[in-house]
């Protein structure tokens, strides 16, 4: 996949000039359906957001180590998505029906559950805020850099 240290803003719509990190950092449920709707039509903007996408799925656990954590994600009863946690690889769960794991965070997690979760989504952004940013505002730069960066991501298997 190829690197990009100029993203493109998008021309249109209720995200008009924002790039694609800041869009899914901050409203990925727009982002995914966008997406999924083919709506970045420029071939680039189009291959950035499917190499945002790519990456979105297997961001890497913020530990030193991280192959002995697991993102612990919970489920509400209704369906819809909860919570998330990071956990020691050794915590089991045997009750876990409404538990899911995770070797990696998955921001489209919410959406495999529910098609429109903005609640969903609010809740995992603050811990996305918290775990891998430090509660630090997700400002144009760090979106940016952080997307940049291999080493937030697990490589492909």
């Amino acid at each position: 996949m190829t690197t990009y240290f100029t993203w493109r803003q998008l021309r249109f719509g209720k995200h008009i000039d924002k790039t694609l990190p800041q869009i899914i950092l901050h409203d990925p449920d727009w982002f995914y359906w966008a997406h999924g709707n083919s709506v970045f039509k420029s071939p680039a903007l189009a291959e950035q957001a499917s190499e945002i996408a790519d990456k979105a799925s297997r961001i890497k656990i913020p530990k030193p180590d991280p192959e002995n954590w697991r993102i612990r994600y919970e489920i509400h009863p209704s369906g819809a998505f909860q919570d998330i946690l990071i956990v020691p690889l050794k915590e089991v769960y045997p009750d876990g029906s409404d538990i899911l794991f995770g070797e990696s965070l998955d921001l489209f997690m919410p959406r495999r559950f529910k098609a429109y979760d903005k609640l969903g989504y609010r809740l995992l952004l603050a811990k996305v805020k918290k775990y891998w940013f430090n509660e630090e505002a997700l400002t144009k730069d760090r979106c940016e850099r952080f997307f940049i960066e291999e080493a937030n991501f697990v490589p492909h298997c």
